[in-house]
């Protein structure tokens, strides 16, 4: 160890043998903490869970999860999916640690380059962070910003929004509206994918008939809006925001026959503009095909696309949305021709979003949602719901098996989004129990970012999970997403309508304040609540049996709102699911 510094506030030393000089300074109410290196390498810091006071954590995985320190469950699943890349792992770059009197947040200075990690400890489940200084930093840091505050779990997440706010990082929702009127449209609004005979003026007409007033609605393709401008026309007369799918993560070679038309480019930049590793190789794809795209390289191919569809649609869409750029899966290019750090890559993401935007008043979205895009995106799909099973032969190869989620290829569209089947009981837990989920991403950016679930896990994909995922949705606030077709329509249109007599004027009321508190009602967690503001508590009874709240008798399996103000209150009950 080199020699030590101190000051009031400071004390700093170096580690000869990994040449980093580490400082811990006081500040106000923080410590932070700070790795500075002076050439490439790793460094692992801290190892937290240990500490047998340790309650539970408490992690931004995708919306929010509460997971018991002693949990063998938690750790087997967290430790299955280690090491995990931080940008992806978690939502935002924070966890904390409850304690019985307490809890402690861990704040990343520097959300990059950082790999996340869980593994057992006496029982217990520790966790892991390994930054990699990499060679294309000039300055190779990371740190820590750590505070300790009362003993909440939306704690961590109300450190974060306080620390977005002080350094001018937090838009809001109504910033947004401000700048794109159109956003407003997502207050009450049902977000929606249209398959086959869904993208129609009979389709439309019906959603409209159903009391449905707002509505996102998405396509598979900007195709469709080619095939059916009568539909998109309809759609925006009803004050419908509407928006295809579109994609610059990944490029396939221009002559694969396989290949669909978002990741199809020209041959120049499918040779140039693959991102390069540091050892020279190319990344593969998704699924293994084609290779991922530098952000950098594939600007010019954004206008060019961008600019032509608006300009060449008979109808032109009011929404647009960009697969992958939120989702937190971001590169260090060591390409000659555009060399890039992980931020460059996320800089050049944001960048191309916020130019749709800006150039023709879209409303714009993507999946996931991760907290460096929310300046800029105005609704993400995958925090409610993230994706999981990947590798599952259950609900990935086995067309026998009970829990398979079905093929990307049916004519009335695919029905690994359309077909429902049960949830595979070894993944409710860890994605489903209300006992283990917390409103982390709602506290931090209800007021920012109109989030709801990834289209592969739909509000209606699950048979056995669909009251208590909208119950969810009701006590976050957040819309429901559906697959529809004429024919699923049918199949569950009163059940939409009747979620959208509750959930929409809700939303439309509270979707521009903060979610301000969550708690426990009961000790097993099975009774929730949330506040909005000074407007709102809803009140959600997980359980079967009747939960009294105040003065009111909540039903089991069933939420209540109630006005603060005026004591009014409504009570809504989930239907019976549907076939």
């Amino acid at each position: 160890m080199e020699a030590v510094e101190r000051t009031n506030s400071e004390v700093s030393w170096g580690l000869s043998a990994k040449k980093v000089r580490v400082s811990f300074r006081t500040d106000s109410d923080a410590l932070l903490v700070s790795f500075l290196s002076r050439e490439p390498g790793e460094f692992t810091w801290p190892v937290v869970g240990t500490d047998p006071a340790a309650q539970a954590y408490l992690l931004p995985l995708a919306e929010g999860s509460y997971v018991p320190a002693d949990d063998s469950r938690w750790l087997a699943h967290l430790a299955a999916l280690s090491p995990m890349r931080a940008t992806e792992a978690l939502s935002m770059p924070f966890w904390g640690l409850a304690f019985p009197d307490c809890t402690v947040t861990y704040m990343l200075t520097n959300q990059f380059n950082n790999e996340i990690a869980f593994e057992g400890s006496e029982g217990r489940t520790a966790m892991r962070i390994t930054h990699e200084f990499t060679r294309n930093w000039e300055r190779k840091e990371y740190g820590f910003i750590i505070r300790v505050g009362p003993p909440s779990p939306l704690e961590p997440a109300r450190q974060y929004r306080r620390w977005l706010t002080e350094e001018g990082q937090f838009v809001s929702l109504r910033d947004k509206i401000e700048q794109v009127p159109q956003v407003e449209k997502l207050l009450g609004a049902a977000h929606i994918y249209l398959w086959s005979d869904g993208v129609s003026v009979d389709m439309i007409e019906k959603l409209a008939a159903l009391g449905c007033e707002r509505l996102w609605l998405g396509l598979a393709s900007w195709q469709g809006g080619f095939g059916h401008p009568d539909a998109i026309r309809s759609a925006k007369d009803l004050g419908y925001l509407i928006g295809a799918y579109d994609s610059y993560h990944g490029i396939h070679d221009p002559d694969s026959p396989d290949a669909y038309e978002a990741v199809l480019f020209d041959r120049h930049l499918y040779e140039t503009g693959p991102i390069v590793t540091a050892n020279g190789s190319r990344i593969p794809g998704y699924l293994g095909q084609g290779y991922q795209l530098s952000p950098i390289a594939a600007w010019p191919y954004v206008r060019k696309r961008v600019t032509g569809l608006m300009e060449t649609l008979p109808e032109p869409f009011n929404s647009w949305f960009i697969d992958c750029d939120a989702y937190g899966e971001v590169f260090d290019d060591y390409s000659d021709l555009h060399p890039a750090t992980q931020e460059d890559d996320v800089q050049a993401r944001l960048h191309r979003m916020a130019w749709i935007q800006d150039t023709y008043g879209l409303v714009i979205g993507s999946e996931g949602g991760v907290a460096y895009s929310a300046p800029v995106i105005h609704f993400a799909h995958g925090m409610m719901t993230p994706v999981f099973g990947w590798g599952d032969p259950d609900l990935q190869e086995d067309e026998d098996s009970q829990y398979y989620l079905g093929t990307w290829s049916s004519p009335d569209g695919p029905s690994v989004l359309l077909k429902r089947v049960p949830l595979k009981p070894s993944y409710r837990t860890f994605y489903y129990d209300p006992r283990f989920r917390l409103p982390l991403y709602q506290t931090v950016f209800h007021d920012s970012v109109v989030a709801t679930h990834h289209w592969h896990h739909s509000s209606l994909k699950f048979t056995d999970q669909v009251d208590t995922v909208e119950l969810l949705e009701l006590l976050y606030n957040v819309p429901p997403l559906y697959h529809m077709n004429l024919e699923e329509f049918e199949r569950h249109k009163n059940r939409i309508a009747a979620h959208s007599e509750f959930f929409a004027p809700l939303h439309r009321e509270l979707g521009l304040l903060p979610l301000t508190d969550f708690a426990w009602l009961t000790d097993d967690r099975m009774v929730q609540r949330t506040a909005f503001g000074d407007a709102v508590e809803m009140v959600a009874n997980f359980a079967e049996e009747d939960f009294h709240h105040l003065e009111t008798a909540i039903p089991g399996r069933s939420i209540l709102a109630r006005w603060l103000e005026t004591g009014d209150t409504r009570v809504y009950t989930p239907a019976q699911p549907s076939d």
